[in-house]
């Protein structure tokens, strides 16, 4: 692609960077699929992309295992997902989900709270610091 994206959809049609590998494309492939299914169009404001990351990694992660002790790429490199979509994934739990998969610490990460600091779900991780 040539504006560095992993893919994106017109509403119909999905195209793909193909240099992406299995696990960037199945990601990448099941976030379009919900703009599609939304029927997103063209370039979508942030809280919608915030809210399309967080249904694909509902999709992509129904449940949480425990991932303590592990690296976040290791990790999401076992669960068949991108560290982007785990991070996602550990941000749509709740508190106690969290904690018994061991992403308790991931969600008090600064990384983490600045990327979601503008969106609703940083409310949960700005009480969770505080």
């Amino acid at each position: 692609m040539p504006d560095g994206m992993a893919a994106r959809t017109d509403g119909v049609d999905i195209w793909v960077d193909d240099r992406l590998n299995d696990i960037q494309l199945k990601c990448a492939v099941q976030h379009e699929l919900i703009h599609v299914e939304r029927g997103h169009g063209t370039k979508q404001t942030e809280a919608v992309e915030f809210s399309v990351r967080y249904e694909t990694a509902r999709r992509l992660l129904p449940t949480m295992g425990e991932c303590q002790g592990a690296t976040l790429a290791a990790v999401a490199r076992g669960l068949g997902v991108t560290r982007q979509v785990l991070m996602d994934r550990a941000a749509t739990l709740t508190d106690a989900q969290a904690e018994a998969a061991g992403c308790l610490s991931c969600r008090l990460c600064p990384v983490i709270q600045a990327r979601y600091s503008q969106h609703p779900v940083g409310q949960r991780y700005r009480q969770l610091v505080a």
